[in-house]
């Protein structure tokens, strides 16, 4: 999908766009010349400059770069087990049996991405791998696991993604966020024109525990 394009269902939309795109070693967005690049082809429109993180992945970018964008989405898509085994969430392949030991080292995970990592948007919340997303993240996290993650995403004032590409967090996860007052965004997490601007799912959960506008985190322009 190209940026055009999105300009054009910005428009027919009559709704302001962000872009996020990735930045990780994994994807195009990876040193400070891509950095620069990505910068300068978000200019030519009346976009958002955001960018999306791979929380756990080295990066080779410079914090003042960073701060050269209007908000900083992160994300986890694979966690660190040890020194040599990463558990990557897309992965069809893997298989962890210990769901257990998992739910605690996401949130761990989290909590500490949370606390140390400079960003104004925790991406898709909960987002479980591949090989559990037939099951509800409500039911495999307790409700300490997810009042401690709520409690840091306050702490360090990090707004929580209702992400309707992937239709999270649950009810239970938003709930919470209600209770501590935290900060929502919502985000399409689009990766075509198809799912552009798609808010069912984030304004549903938002009616359905009663979050408001006043919940909304607002970009700013810088």
């Amino acid at each position: 999908m190209g940026l055009a394009e999105i300009a054009d269902l910005s428009g027919r939309y009559f709704t302001p766009a962000g872009i996020a795109d990735h930045i990780s070693p994994y994807h195009k967005i990876k040193d400070e010349k891509s950095f620069d690049a990505y910068l300068k082809a978000l200019s030519r429109f009346d976009f958002l400059k955001g960018g999306e993180l791979c929380l756990g992945a080295p990066l080779s970018i410079s914090r003042e770069s960073l701060n050269r964008l209007d908000y900083i989405i992160g994300s986890v898509h694979a966690l660190r087990i040890d020194s040599t085994l990463n558990l990557f969430f897309f992965d069809s392949r893997v298989r962890f049996p210990d769901i257990g030991f998992f739910t605690r080292l996401y949130t761990d995970h989290l909590v500490r991405f949370l606390n140390e990592t400079p960003m104004h948007i925790l991406g898709h919340p909960l987002l479980l791998p591949v090989f559990l997303q037939k099951q509800r993240a409500d039911d495999l996290f307790t409700d300490e696991q997810i009042e401690q993650i709520v409690s840091a995403g306050v702490r360090n004032q990090v707004a929580f993604e209702i992400s309707g590409r992937w239709q999270v967090p649950g009810e239970k996860f938003l709930r919470e966020v209600k209770r501590q007052q935290a900060s929502i965004a919502i985000g399409s997490d689009a990766h075509s024109p198809e799912s552009a601007f798609n808010f069912d799912y984030p304004l549903m959960m938002m009616e359905r525990v009663g979050l408001d506008q006043s919940a909304l985190f607002t970009p700013q322009r810088k």
